[in-house]
């Protein structure tokens, strides 16, 4: 049975297919007819997304500009599964932890939609969130080549954004370099954790969790060959900025790495073969 819509979404059915949606936005996205099945797939239908990343489309909806994202498997079973979902569930989980995680002050991006409809005997689905101007992933911005002073800033921007994500009891189960959003003004920076997809809103982040999940953001850089760029000074500025002096969350954290520096030497003999 498909769970209530969280404030302040509402929930729609059409034929074959069900919706969330912000209810101050009901106006736009009906007029903008992006809560039908046919006018998400035309959008999606020429995206692309980057490495690692399911396909986005960025679209209007009256003023606001949205970034559609189709909901589709990752891992090993991402090229047979790709789209194929067992039903609305996991695209309304998304749109509600993000919410969710949100309301508790985690930086992440604020939700529009998100829906699933029938096709045969699976679902397909999709994820809208506004757009956040002017701002890109972690990845180009390093691919960028910042200057030193704009680096320390986005690195110790990312330090302080996922240490709010964990405080505010988001758990992410792909957290990578691409999914930091890093968006530059005025002299600072600021940083989203974005594609929520599958994560959790939690009453309490272990140290255990925090640390699996912050050295998968540095295996990510390692398997993009992203490690030079950051450095290992950078690496630190980040780390100092995510404990932000809590010295017994930094013990616990450190109390971790020899078990993770293991996982990454695992980890780089399978980016060597592939």
């Amino acid at each position: 049975m498909k769970p209530a819509a969280p404030p302040p979404f509402a929930a729609l059915d059409t034929a074959g297919a069900t919706w969330w949606a912000d209810s101050g936005m009901l106006d736009e996205l009906c007029a903008a007819g992006w809560l039908e099945p046919r006018r998400v797939r035309e959008a999606l239908a020429g995206a692309r997304g980057a490495a690692g990343r399911a396909p986005v489309a960025l679209v209007a909806a009256g003023a606001t500009r949205l970034v559609l994202r189709d909901v589709r498997h990752g891992g090993a079973l991402g090229p047979w599964l790709g789209r194929a979902l067992a039903g609305p569930e996991r695209p309304l989980a998304e749109l509600a932890v993000t919410q969710q995680l949100r309301d508790a002050g985690a930086p992440v991006a604020r939700p529009v939609f998100a829906g699933a409809w029938r096709r045969g005997c699976i679902w397909n689905g999709v994820v809208a969130t506004e757009l956040e101007s002017e701002a890109q992933d972690g990845d180009r911005f390093l691919r960028r080549g910042p200057d030193p002073a704009a680096l320390a800033r986005a690195l110790e921007a990312a330090g302080r954004a996922v240490r709010r994500f964990h405080d505010a009891g988001g758990s992410h189960p792909d957290l990578h370099v691409k999914n930091l959003l890093v968006r530059e003004h005025a002299g600072a920076c600021d940083v989203l954790v974005i594609d929520l997809d599958r994560a959790r809103a939690l009453a309490r982040v272990g140290a255990g969790a925090r640390m699996a999940q912050l050295m998968r953001l540095y295996r990510s850089l390692v398997k993009r060959d992203l490690v030079g760029v950051v450095g290992t000074h950078g690496c630190a500025r980040f780390f100092h900025a995510y404990v932000a002096g809590d010295r017994a969350l930094r013990r616990a954290l450190l109390a971790r790495l020899a078990a993770e520096q293991r996982k990454l030497r695992w980890h780089r003999l399978l980016y060597r073969s592939s």
